[in-house]
């Protein structure tokens, strides 16, 4: 009886130690993939894909549709076409509510994570807070615009 209750002390211990140890981890590893960084990075990655998707298609269109313009002043008993102008145009559609729609995503995959994921509010990431080292870069000009606004004048000289 004795030897079958220190096992369940040393299983029970065994699974403590286990536990802690994979919760650490756990909040290690969702703080390394919520990092502000991160997510920044990340964000901007899939909407900087978006938009660079839409000016492509707007590029496109305005092209279509000034090349049907100078075929149809150029060339003499040319009709005005703007059939390739509208084809552009459905596209430039398209990649639009694309753009929308991952924006939208992100944005609730943002506001999923803070409300759902994230314990603590400390470690609540938005995008209209302000990060650390943007704030302590703000602190750094403060601190050296006195100094440049001295050395200013003499470089002048």
């Amino acid at each position: 009886m004795l030897f079958k209750s220190r096992e369940k002390k040393e299983f029970l211990d065994t699974r403590d130690r286990l536990l802690k140890k994979s919760s650490e981890s756990m909040v290690s590893f969702r703080r390394f993939i919520f990092a502000p960084n991160l997510l920044t990075f990340v964000i901007s990655v899939v909407v900087g894909n978006a938009f660079g998707s839409t000016v492509k298609e707007l590029v496109n269109t305005v092209s279509h549709f000034f090349y049907a313009l100078w075929r149809w002043i150029v060339r003499s008993g040319h009709p005005l076409n703007f059939d390739s102008t509208l084809s552009a145009l459905s596209d430039l559609f398209t990649s639009s509510l694309t753009l929308i729609s991952i924006a939208l995503a992100v944005f609730y995959f943002i506001e999923f994570i803070n409300n759902w994921l994230i314990g603590t509010e400390q470690e609540k990431w938005g995008y209209d807070e302000p990060h650390q080292d943007s704030l302590d870069m703000q602190a750094l000009q403060k601190k050296t615009m006195p100094w440049s606004r001295k050395t200013l004048p003499c470089r002048k000289k």
